[in-house]
């Protein structure tokens, strides 16, 4: 998390929500808005001394069950934003972390065929889109079953395309359209165990990224704060 990258999303007219750590340096009774006990603040020294303004952030402690996260976000309104709403975006990551693992393993993504960069853009976006269409038409199929969301296999989806793209030209068969092996690309119901201790060696365990450094603002700071709304 950077100031200039949280910047420009709000300078974007769009909000953030960003879990941070023990590599983030907040502040707090800054005065620079109106505060809660919640209210934090992104002020790097190299960015106060530039005159550019701090980052109002509201800061939310969450706890995933094995250790506590942190999370800020821009929208400081409760009403507008509850904590647990906050929480529960938060935990929505998942999926998306989990549709690109699709695409770069199973939609084979990982490498890009294109030699020049402005061809892998294009060839990156198309890839996105192609994935994001085949999966969203399986989508509404497996839902009209009443099969949840959480279940669609997108490997079952794409060897339904490429099965149909590769006999276009045969007869169809009953059961053997599209939309009929569509229905049926779902995650089977098998259990299966934790193979993590399986291989050798095994995975480091990695520690939970900590607590955000939260500290006072120094009469330095305040002074700061004091020109630049002062020349504001």
């Amino acid at each position: 998390m950077g100031y200039e990258y949280a910047r420009a999303i709000i300078n974007s007219g769009r909000h953030l929500l960003l879990r941070v750590g023990a590599n983030v340096r907040l502040l707090k009774n800054l005065g620079y808005a109106r505060e809660s006990g919640n209210t934090v603040y992104l002020w790097p020294d190299r960015e106060a001394q530039r005159r550019q303004p701090p980052l109002v952030l509201r800061l939310v402690e969450a706890h995933n069950g094995k250790h506590p996260v942190f999370l800020v976000t821009s929208i400081l309104s409760t009403r507008r934003l509850t904590d647990r709403q906050i929480v529960e975006l938060y935990a929505r990551r998942w999926g998306i972390e989990v549709f690109y693992r699709h695409l770069k393993q199973t939609f084979q993504r990982r490498k890009l065929r294109s030699a020049r960069a402005e061809n892998a853009h294009v060839e990156m976006e198309w890839s996105l889109t192609g994935l994001w269409a085949m999966t969203l038409y399986a989508l509404t199929l497996i839902r009209a079953r009443g099969i949840p969301a959480q279940r669609l296999s997108v490997a079952r989806v794409l060897r339904a395309f490429r099965r149909v793209l590769r006999d276009y030209l045969h007869p169809i068969e009953p059961r053997h359209r599209l939309r009929d092996w569509l229905r049926l690309a779902v995650m089977d119901n098998y259990y299966r165990e934790n193979k993590s201790s399986r291989d050798f060696p095994r995975k480091k365990q990695e520690r939970p990224p900590g607590a955000p450094t939260i500290l006072d603002a120094s009469k330095m700071q305040l002074r700061w704060v004091l020109l630049l709304t002062q020349n504001g």
